[in-house]
């Protein structure tokens, strides 16, 4: 039983195939919210849409891959077909650098920026433009780090834009009154290498 009800409400959960997508998924389903997974993961993704169909959950998959303009604005307009409007979207995609900084391979910074920056960025867009229509909407932007470690220390500094964003967005992109329903948080998990 969840201590929120959000019955009615619709979201979207990036990176929402396994780990803490999955679980935040799982959560809002058990609250009453309708769910459409995004992931590049499509097996992993539509096996825990049907996992949550199969108890009892409004919840359906779409391919997304977080880092294509043109992939956010089909996965959002499928989302809001699938369940007829968009209020809720957990930016939770995201990637890690896991190797030594002596070992680091530029390719890997240039994808974890591109995963945790540009593609909670163009979720904000995409999000904000199918919320706009009813003037009510909440963006909650979410991500996963593990511990501090040699091995991972890029990753929480490529998540400061995408934890700052959605508050200095929602008023701009929201007409009167907009919500300041913002959450960012942090929860170690095992997150996926760059």
């Amino acid at each position: 039983m969840s201590s929120y009800d959000l019955t009615g409400r619709k979201a979207l959960v990036t990176g929402g195939a396994r780990g803490l997508g999955a679980g935040i998924a799982e959560a809002l389903t058990k609250a009453g919210a309708a769910v459409v997974i995004g992931d590049v993961l499509e097996e992993a993704g539509k096996e825990t849409a049907g996992a949550l169909r199969d108890a009892g959950a409004d919840a359906e998959f779409v391919k997304l891959d977080v880092t294509d303009d043109g992939n956010w604005a089909a996965a959002v307009q499928q989302s809001v077909d699938a369940m007829g409007g968009l209020d809720i979207l957990v930016n939770n995609a995201g990637v890690e650098i896991t190797s030594l900084i002596v070992d680091l391979d530029p390719s890997d910074v240039r994808r974890m920026l591109d995963v945790n920056v540009l593609g909670s960025s163009l979720g904000l867009k995409h999000g904000f433009r199918a919320m706009r229509p009813g003037g009510a909407g909440a963006e909650v932007a979410r991500w996963s780090t593990s511990p501090p470690s040699p091995r991972r220390s890029r990753s929480p500094a490529s998540r400061c834009i995408p934890r700052r964003s959605p508050r200095s967005t929602g008023s701009a992109a929201l007409p009167p009154p907009n919500p300041e329903n913002s959450v960012t948080g942090c929860a170690s998990t095992p997150s996926s290498p760059a």
